[in-house]
């Protein structure tokens, strides 16, 4: 009896630590087409080991903790929308590999922020009993989430071209709160779109940029005397 008394009380402690673990969140991290014209340069992502495997531990009231590999998905998004606007794009561990490119980027683990709301939801679980006969009324959470990127480009000589910290504008999601599932998809949601923003903000902002404009165009008229 005392062994199945032990064994019960370990499985229950069990259960309570995963329940709270930190619940893996890709963002399936994915830029759509900017519309801009690519320029003959080449370019080098710099990403160095750490920020690579960077995971982003992230609280989100309402909803949960939640680990986001945050250096895998900024690769993937970074390199999608790289390789619209330059001819090549390669990523290193460190810019002394690059030394055959156009351009280097440097980029900080990006910073996510989120916060739920779900006052209604917590005032029905305050009716007891009552919760399930109010929930026909479909409550529903929202999420909102941004985030800032840092980021360095500098030409093949050290030429500082852009540096500069993007904020992305609040991204905002709402979902049905009796699944889970769907929390933890707004969540996402909300994480992508912020990490997106920037991304785009950062790329534009260099497009846009009068010392990588002057600077493309010397590489280019070089080029052309060759």
């Amino acid at each position: 009896m005392i062994g199945t008394k032990w064994i019960v009380r370990v499985g229950v402690l069990g259960f309570a630590l995963s329940s709270c673990a930190p619940t893996p969140l890709p963002l399936h991290t994915s830029v759509d087409a900017l519309n801009m014209r690519k320029t003959p340069l080449t370019a080098t992502l710099v990403m160095p080991e750490a920020l690579r495997n960077a995971t982003s531990r992230q609280e989100v009231s309402c909803a949960g903790t939640f680990d986001v590999p945050i250096g895998a998905e900024l690769e993937r998004g970074m390199t999608q929308a790289l390789s619209q606007v330059f001819e090549s794009v390669d990523v290193a561990e460190d810019k002394s590999q690059a030394t055959r490119s156009d351009v280097l980027i440097e980029i900080a683990i990006p910073q996510l922020q989120a916060e739920g709301h779900c006052a209604l939801r917590r005032t029905l679980y305050a009716t007891g009993p009552l919760y399930f006969l109010f929930v026909m009324f479909d409550p529903s959470d929202t999420y909102e989430g941004r985030a800032d990127l840092s980021g360095t480009v500098t030409g093949s000589e050290g030429q500082r071209l852009l540096t500069e910290t993007f904020k992305s504008k609040v991204h905002t999601k709402s979902t049905i709160t009796t699944d889970r599932l769907n929390r933890a998809f707004a969540v996402e949601t909300v994480f992508r779109e912020s990490l997106i923003d920037t991304i785009q903000q950062l790329i534009r902002g260099l497009a846009k940029s009068s010392e990588f404009r002057e600077y493309a165009d010397r590489r280019k008229a070089k080029s052309a005397e060759r």
